[in-house]
């Protein structure tokens, strides 16, 4: 599998600055994408490093493909790697990712005390800060409280910028959904979202998951999304809005 092929299959539709709701998490989107941009034309004076941590849903995948996605844009090939997936990878997978400008390492805990994992990291990072790239890291905690077994490893990591992602509140969720909304070409009424929010689980996965099943059946319907709509989904499927 080559980095370009596994880069093509793990971005999603949806996963852009543009639509990503900063929220608390300001600065860190706009380092990250100052940071892109720099790696794209070549204008920074030496390598760069960021670790972005929070729970689930905080935004920390969505931003690593993000800075792909305007990495694309900008006409170059990043690397991004789904940790997550690593038991169907190997870790010569690293190899070579220096050459890119932008690396971006995604659920890096996955990995966390695997020792060849954890020296192709290491390597990585060395030979990145060598080349002059960017590497953007993420994980569900800082690079300190993750269980490395490599001595240094933490530090390497922890070498640039760290940021911790906060998650929403109720009032940015509702900003959130309806930003969403609003790229995939339609209007989500507040009504509407007040309503999801009160009666589905408020983790942006979920919340978002949900979001592109409600478009689909709107779309196949054709129907505007009102609560009505809604509640005829929720009927249709046994409660809840969830369709195929």
């Amino acid at each position: 599998m080559s980095h370009q092929l596994s880069l093509n299959l793990r971005l999603k539709d949806g996963s852009s600055f543009s639509n990503f709701l900063a929220g608390p998490n300001r600065e860190a989107l706009e380092r990250l994408r100052a940071a892109v941009v720099a790696a794209a034309t070549g204008d920074k004076p030496s390598a760069q490093m960021f670790f972005l941590w929070g729970a689930d849903g905080s935004g920390r995948s969505h931003l690593l493909q993000a800075a792909c996605r305007l990495a694309q844009e900008l006409g170059v090939a990043p690397v991004y790697v789904p940790l997550a997936d690593a038991a169907e990878l190997s870790p010569s997978f690293l190899e070579d990712a220096e050459t890119a400008p932008l690396v971006c390492l995604d659920d890096m805990e996955r990995v966390a005390g695997r020792a060849e994992w954890e020296m192709a990291l290491f390597t990585l990072t060395e030979r990145l800060r060598a080349a002059g790239g960017t590497l953007i890291g993420a994980a569900s905690a800082p690079p300190a409280r993750l269980a490395w077994r490599l001595p240094d490893l933490a530090s390497r990591l922890a070498w640039g910028s760290v940021y911790a992602l906060d998650s929403l509140g109720d009032t940015e969720k509702l900003e959130a959904i309806r930003l969403r909304a609003r790229h995939r070409g339609f209007e989500m009424p507040e009504d509407v979202v007040h309503y999801i929010l009160s009666r589905y689980p408020r983790d942006m996965h979920s919340l978002f998951d949900l979001l592109d099943r409600i478009d689909r059946a709107s779309l196949a319907q054709q129907r505007r999304v009102t609560i009505p709509f809604l509640r005829q989904l929720e009927e249709m499927n046994g409660g809840d809005a969830q369709t195929t």
